[in-house]
C-alpha cells in the first residue's frame, strides 16, 4: 500500500494578520513604533521585468531584474506619536534630499528567532533607508486631520533581526521559526 502525503489536511490555517508586522522609523537616533495614528502602511515590492521573445519561441521569457519599493501610508495627525510626527513634519517643512531620508524597520513579529522573553524578544527583519514622499494633508470642518505619502526605498534592504527589546536592529543571517520549518520540510523532501 502507497503512503500519500496529504498536504490538503495538514497544517495551521491561521491567516497573517496586519499587527503581527511591526514598522519603526529611526526618530533621533531612537527606533520609534509606526503604531497608532496609522490607518494603512504597505508595502509593495515594485518587481521591475525584463522580457525577450526568442526567434524560435511565440511568447517571451521574462525575468525579475530588480525592486522599486514603495510603502503608501496614512495616518491620522497625532503629534505625540513620533514617528508620524516626523514624517509629517518632512512635509510641512518642505524637506528634500538626505533631509527627507529616513532609516525603517519591517519586523517579522509572526516569526521569531527563538523564544521571546521579556529580556529579549528578536525577529526577523530587514532595514531600509526611505526617502518620504508626502503627498496630502486634509481635513474639513470637524474632522480629523490627516496625511498620506509614500516611503521609497532608497537602495537595498539589510536583512537581520530586530529585538523588540532593546529596539536594535542587527544585520546578518538568522533563521526564525517559520524558516526553519521550511528548512526542515526541504531536507525532509530531499531524503
Amino acid at each position: 500500500m502507497k503512503n500519500f502525503n496529504l498536504q490538503i489536511f495538514a497544517g495551521e490555517r491561521s491567516a497573517l494578520i496586519r499587527n503581527m508586522i511591526g514598522d519603526y522609523l529611526e526618530v533621533s537616533g531612537k527606533m520609534e513604533l509606526c503604531g497608532i495614528g496609522f490607518t494603512k502602511l504597505n508595502e509593495s515590492p515594485g518587481a521591475q521585468s525584463d522580457s525577450t521573445t526568442y526567434i524560435n519561441e511565440v511568447t517571451s521569457s521574462s525575468d525579475i531584474i530588480g525592486y522599486e519599493t514603495e510603502f503608501p501610508y496614512e495616518f491620522d495627525a497625532i503629534p505625540s506619536q513620533k514617528a508620524l510626527f516626523t514624517l509629517w513634519l518632512d512635509g510641512r517643512d518642505h524637506h528634500t534630499g538626505g533631509d527627507a531620508q529616513h532609516t525603517f524597520v519591517k519586523v517579522d513579529l509572526f516569526n521569531p528567532i527563538g523564544t521571546p522573553s521579556e529580556t529579549a524578544a528578536e525577529y526577523k527583519a530587514r532595514k531600509f533607508t526611505v526617502s518620504n514622499e508626502v503627498s496630502e494633508f486634509a481635513g474639513d470642518g470637524g474632522q480629523k486631520i490627516t496625511a498620506s505619502g509614500t516611503l521609497h526605498a532608497v537602495g537595498d534592504p539589510i536583512f537581520g533581526k530586530f529585538d523588540t527589546v532593546s529596539m536594535k536592529f542587527t544585520e546578518g543571517e538568522f533563521k526564525g521559526k517559520y524558516d526553519l520549518e521550511l528548512e526542515a520540510a526541504a531536507d525532509a523532501g530531499t531524503e
